[in-house]
């Protein structure tokens, strides 16, 4: 026989919340068009990003983890984002327009030549994404920007050990 096992009732508001949560993951959408955009392709990596702050015309600097991605569309629109930000926050001290910064020609050329969108950018292609990401970053740099932060990612391969793999090491 099984011991009597004593246990208070759980909490009428827990349950609820229980039943709401269920009720909530059940009833959650599949990733829409604009989602599915955002997310990309899994390709069995994740994607690391950092940035790059600088102050006192880089007489300081430091290189900072930031966050991760699953993958890398996601950590494109994210770099794209944060280095039209920071390039947004040069302009506002600086006095200059994103025309003054940015150009459609030449060797520094933006494209597209504006400020981050989302509903834009999320039509790009990923080759797109990355050279806008770059170029906009740069632009900090091309105009000496006293102080800023310029974002950048890299890939990290995701080299796990599968089930067979450790089932041998375990039964050895």
């Amino acid at each position: 026989s099984r011991p009597a096992v004593l246990s208070t009732p759980p909490h009428p508001l827990a349950a609820r919340a229980m039943t709401g949560l269920k009720r909530q993951l059940a009833e959650a959408p599949e990733p829409d068009a604009k989602m599915r955009k955002v997310i990309g392709v899994d390709d069995d990596h994740m994607y690391e990003c950092v940035r790059y702050v600088w102050w006192d015309k880089r007489a300081h600097c430091s290189l900072e983890p930031d966050r991760r991605f699953s993958s890398k569309r996601m950590a494109l629109l994210y770099v794209a984002k944060m280095n039209c930000q920071s390039l947004q926050e040069f302009s506002a001290e600086s006095g200059k327009r994103w025309t003054e910064l940015c150009s459609s020609t030449g060797i520094h050329a933006i494209r597209p030549n504006r400020p981050f969108e989302l509903d834009t950018f999320l039509e790009l292609p990923d080759d797109d994404l990355e050279e806008y990401a770059l170029g906009v970053g740069n632009a900090l740099s091309v105009h000496k920007a006293p102080r800023g932060t310029i974002y950048k990612y890299k890939a990290i391969p995701l080299n796990t050990t599968d089930a067979q793999e450790l089932y041998g090491i375990l039964a050895a």
